[in-house]
């Protein structure tokens, strides 16, 4: 059977565990948006607003576009949407005249040997 865990070895697990949420605890909250009533009336700082609900630096630094602007940038036949050289393609030479596309006409059944 295992001995149990020196008491020294419980405290190093549990400082360990408790290094993130000290260096996370430590770490500059923003700044409050100030808010001040005049007369009745709230004003509120909406440039500290703006500052709050924008996105980190970080992540625009990458230099990389977000997923979503990578496939709005895709070609409509990669999206899979119609487009007119796709569609004219398909319906042939009824394009413009008719809303059936145009199809072959059927082949003939085969010859059968002996009659």
């Amino acid at each position: 059977m295992p001995s149990p865990p020196s008491p020294a070895a419980a405290g190093l697990c549990i400082a360990l565990l408790a290094v993130p949420w000290v260096a996370h605890a430590q770490a500059d909250p923003p700044p409050a948006c100030i808010e001040v009533e005049v007369n009745g009336e709230r004003i509120r700082d909406y440039a500290c607003i703006s500052r709050l609900l924008a996105p980190a630096t970080a992540s625009t630094a990458s230099g990389q576009p977000p997923g979503s602007l990578l496939i709005v940038r895709q070609p409509p036949s990669a999206l899979g949407l119609a487009h007119r050289a796709a569609t004219q393609q398909r319906m042939g030479n009824a394009f413009g005249i008719s809303t059936q596309p145009q199809r072959p006409p059927p082949p003939p059944p085969p010859a059968r040997p002996g009659r």
